[in-house]
């Protein structure tokens, strides 16, 4: 199938076809479509090698030192100290999430009710705070 044609002679078959036109007249679309696929091929050559490093920052590790001879008030008032951090930032983002939802439309009172009704149904329970914690 590919023994009949030749590259040359389908440049040559080009060539006669632009020239038996005005110049401006077939050389222009011709030049368009060349450069816009050729500006595409460029683009599909270049995209892997754009925005591929990615940033990995140093890691950091905190670590605390406790005594050994920490009592087990001591061991909980921590962690519910560490709780309360974690349940503010949770309201933050819970509150964020609210905005978020207002601006688009929809009901989150409702959503919210709804929530907590499932969350009753599985059985899941708040589990109370010691007595003078303060957050």
């Amino acid at each position: 199938m590919l023994k009949d044609a030749s590259v040359s002679g389908g440049f040559g078959d080009l060539f006669t076809f632009v020239r038996q036109n005005e110049p401006g007249e077939r050389l222009l679309p011709a030049v368009l479509a060349v450069a816009c696929t050729a500006f595409i091929l460029l683009l599909f050559y270049l995209d892997p090698k754009v925005n591929t490093y990615t940033y990995v920052p140093a890691e950091v590790i905190y670590v605390e030192n406790w005594t050994t001879d920490r009592t087990d008030e001591e061991i909980l008032q921590d962690r519910w100290q560490i709780q309360c951090l974690k349940d503010q930032l949770e309201v933050k983002r819970r509150e964020a999430v609210k905005s978020l939802g207002r601006m688009s439309g929809m009901d989150v009172e409702q959503i919210e009710r709804e929530a907590a009704a499932a969350r009753l149904a599985r059985g899941e329970v708040e589990v109370e705070r010691p007595a003078g914690l303060q957050c």
